[in-house]
């Protein structure tokens, strides 16, 4: 079990370090890091790529939440379809460590929010899916964006930690501290943010910003 625990760490962290803004930015030759906040994460990538490339972004980082989850269920499960529940949730927080802190990227990645919300639809995906609407439409309308990424994570991540709570909070107890920790992490990750949003200088985030100006650009030389 120990020597499936460690795999599952090591295989999922360097899951988090894949940087899937990083690498669709550099194929567009324009570092991400070198636009905007600085940060590479979907987010930024809504901001400087346009909605297009920051979707992209968003669902390659979710897909990696959902990997991570699914090998971290497969392998402490001991390689059994039965799978793991609390392998699961190893793989999750190892995946959303890797992605803030990847050792590639001299442990500056993204906020993990995205790579969350894949976690999330592990979870509870009608919930999941609930709140990534609501996030939508409270983005679209208030272009706050770390708020949104806490609205589109903290109620499935709430509702699953109740959910182990009640079920049997001692044989769950540790999947518990982990979606916590998970929390704590991507809040910890989103300090600067908080920072700016407390002070009202947060960057707005406009999802298609860049649409709109193609279709002005477009209407102008018409």
């Amino acid at each position: 079990m120990v020597y499936y625990i460690i795999a599952t760490i090591v295989i999922c962290y360097l899951l988090g370090n894949v940087n899937n803004a990083l690498i669709i930015s550099k194929l567009k030759k324009r570092d991400i890091r070198e636009c905007g906040s600085g940060n590479p994460g979907a987010m930024n990538m809504f901001r400087n790529y346009g909605f297009g490339f920051g979707l992209l972004t968003l669902v390659l980082d979710a897909l990696k939440g959902v990997l991570a989850c699914l090998i971290g269920w497969f392998i402490v499960g001991g390689f059994s379809f039965t799978g793991s529940i609390l392998g699961k949730y190893i793989g999750a927080i190892s995946v959303i460590i890797g992605h803030i802190f990847p050792v590639f990227l001299k442990f500056k990645g993204g906020k993990g929010i995205a790579s969350t919300i894949g976690i999330c639809f592990m979870l509870n995906p009608i919930v999941a899916l609930i709140s990534l609407v609501v996030g939508f439409i409270f983005i679209l309308i208030t272009k706050m964006g770390a708020v949104t990424s806490f609205i589109i994570i903290t109620f499935p991540l709430a509702l699953d930690a109740y959910a182990l709570a009640t079920a049997d909070l001692t044989a769950n107890l540790p999947c518990i501290i982990i979606i916590f920790a998970i929390y704590i992490m991507t809040l910890w990750a989103h300090r600067t943010n908080l920072m700016r949003l407390f002070s009202g200088t947060e960057n707005k985030t406009d999802l298609f910003k860049k649409l709109k100006g193609k279709i002005k650009k477009s209407k102008n030389n018409g």
